[in-house]
């Protein structure tokens, strides 16, 4: 009895490689995109709780002293 050893197809191999990595970049891609997501969503009301009061002291900042300027 002879044991044949099977049959390798480079090109399928090839092909079938290219498309795994490919998925797995769209994966990854997606991926990213969805954490970078519900950080920024989480991070308004939970990390930077004033954000908004401080914009608005430095806008209210800002028109004082062009208002001083001018004057």
């Amino acid at each position: 009895m002879y044991i044949t050893m099977p049959k390798v197809d480079v090109p399928q191999i090839l092909v079938s490689s290219a498309a795994v990595f490919g998925i797995a970049l769209v994966w990854n891609d997606i991926n990213e995109k969805g954490f970078r997501t519900v950080y920024d969503l989480l991070r308004a009301p939970f990390i930077h709780k004033d954000a908004e009061e401080r914009r608005r002291r430095r806008i209210e900042e800002e028109m004082r002293r062009k208002i001083e300027e001018e004057e």
